[in-house]
């Protein structure tokens, strides 16, 4: 008695004998052209089928299975034979096998067959090609009456519909392998800088699509059907994306290929950065808190704390103001990104990042400005910091906290306004004292005090030493980003390595805590660290 699995393959092998020996032998009769050929190739083919299926092979789809094995075999009897392709000049060719002649039942059988591969390799080929295609094999169009709505001469249609055909019949003879992001994307995070009326650039890279596409063309030129291909979607969807991104100044084409018009960094280049600045690091921590302990003295007595702020808080400030400082000084630092958008409005500049974890403290810095005032506040990564400054005060809090802080404000003479505003600020950056004078809990910066802050740096035996150190650090990411870039974006080293070296800050901070130099407030959630107003 025969099992399951034989009862299957007998079966299997009945309807192959019974509904395919015929037709495949036709179909090497037109591959081949020779009758002793076609018996030769389809005996082989018959042999591989019935083969493979006393084997115990199952296919899902006894129809499609048949003839990508008959296809697969006549690739190799093709190559065996030598038969080679001729190159065409499809714009100046003339004698091609393409008439308007209606198909034989074999090759409407043939053409069933295939349509399966056909919508594959159909989603592959550009849409110059794809919608004569369509047209004549799909929707049954004469050459004159589909020249006619694409107004081309017909001996252009014709030209391009053989082209077309030769490199379907290309494709649907051979395994397509998707890349990586066709079922694994990426992901890629950004930072921009400037101005951004348009909402540009965020607005075209919040879905998986465009970021993926973005992350493949990144140093890498790429052509329509290769982002095809690796993102495992069809050509007239990428078409689509491209465009996009393309009139957003994202993506830059070359010829007939695609690259990114900014540079995403790679998970390698990243850490590249990351060692170069870290083997630097514990000799930039020892210069910073040399000028910042021999300093601190000179800089609390020109009167920048109006609270009781204890000398921890205010060295955190004094630290990152030094860093700050000895970078925006630095030799080729440019923060302005040199490619000039269509618009004049538009200024920002761009960097994407491959998904990667870098072991270290991250600060970063955000704020207003209004005419003479400026507030900004150093965001920190370490001690559950980095969302404990709120980022909701505006330009009215800074006027508030520098009339507090020069002019002298009580609680008792605030109009309807200021008690709205108060209530904001009240017990965050400022409080009131028992006479209910407003007094501001930051670092307050009047009267030239920043320009004598910076002088009593440059007069340190140390600085002239730790912003070169600087300078050789910034150096060496100019040249990590000019060896691992493509030269179309070389112009752009500079504001790339301009983004990057603001990391020290946080490397910086990482190692003087590592010292103990500086320490991490016991109620971070309290703390004002970083946060200063500046009146000018």
């Amino acid at each position: 008695m025969m099992s399951p699995q034989q009862l299957m393959t007998e079966r299997l092998i009945s309807e192959f004998t019974g509904n395919y020996m015929e037709k495949l032998y036709y179909f090497c009769l037109r591959k081949t052209g020779s009758t002793y050929e076609a018996e030769d190739l389809a005996q082989d083919i018959t042999l591989n089928i019935i083969y493979s299926l006393k084997k115990g092979h199952i296919p899902e789809s006894l129809s499609a299975w048949v003839w990508k094995i008959a296809r697969n075999r006549y690739y190799l009897w093709a190559k065996k034979k030598h038969i080679s392709r001729d190159c065409i000049d499809y714009e100046n060719a003339t004698d091609m096998d393409i008439d308007d002649g209606e198909m034989n039942a074999e090759e409407r059988y043939i053409l069933n067959e295939d349509i399966s591969f056909l919508r594959r390799e159909l989603a592959f080929i550009s849409k110059e090609y794809r919608d004569i295609v369509v047209a004549y094999y799909i929707e049954d169009k004469k050459l004159k009456d589909i020249a006619s709505s694409l107004n081309l001469p017909e001996g252009t249609v014709k030209s391009k519909l053989f082209y077309a055909r030769k490199k379907l019949k290309e494709g649907m003879n051979m395994a397509r392998e998707f890349g990586k992001r066709s079922y694994k994307p990426e992901d890629v995070r950004f930072t921009a800088n400037g101005s951004q009326p348009s909402g540009l650039p965020w607005k075209v890279v919040q879905r998986k699509i465009p970021k993926n596409i973005l992350l493949e063309a990144s140093n890498n030129p790429s052509t329509l059907e290769e982002l095809s291909v690796e993102l495992g979607i069809a050509l007239p969807y990428i078409e689509e994306e491209a465009d996009i991104l393309e009139r957003a100044t994202l993506l830059k084409k070359e010829g007939d290929k695609y690259i990114t018009n900014f540079f995403i960094q790679s998970k390698e280049c990243q850490m590249d950065m990351y060692f170069a600045m870290k083997k630097y690091v514990e000799a930039l921590a020892r210069y910073v808190n040399n000028i910042v302990s021999d300093s601190f003295d000179k800089i609390h007595g020109l009167g920048i704390v109006k609270n009781n702020m204890n000398g921890n808080e205010l060295k955190w400030w004094i630290v990152l103001f030094l860093i700050n400082h000895c970078v925006l000084n630095l030799r080729g630092l440019d923060i302005d990104f040199p490619v000039k958008r269509e618009d004049p409005r538009e200024t920002w500049g761009f960097t994407g990042y491959e998904s990667a974890t870098i072991p270290e403290c991250c600060v970063g810095m955000n704020g207003v400005s209004f005419e003479n005032i400026n507030m900004y506040h150093f965001k920190l990564s370490v001690g559950d910091m980095w969302n404990k400054i709120p980022e909701s005060y505006d330009y009215r809090d800074a006027i508030f906290l520098k009339e507090a802080a020069i002019d002298g404000k009580r609680i008792s003479t605030l109009s309807p306004d200021e008690k709205n505003t108060w209530k904001r600020l009240e017990n965050r950056f400022a409080h009131a004292d028992e006479n209910g004078n407003i007094i501001p809990d930051i670092v307050v910066i009047a009267n030239g005090n920043e320009n004598k802050i910076r002088s009593i740096f440059h007069e340190h035996k140390d600085y002239n030493e730790l912003t070169e150190l600087c300078q050789r650090v910034f150096n060496e990411i100019i040249d990590i980003l000019r060896k691992e870039s493509n030269p179309i974006l070389h112009n752009q080293l500079e504001y790339n390595a301009s983004n990057e070296i603001f990391s020290l800050r946080g490397l910086i901070v990482n190692e003087l805590i590592r010292m103990k130099e500086i320490t991490i407030p016991e109620k971070p959630e309290k703390t004002t660290i970083g946060v200063s107003l500046h009146v000018y």
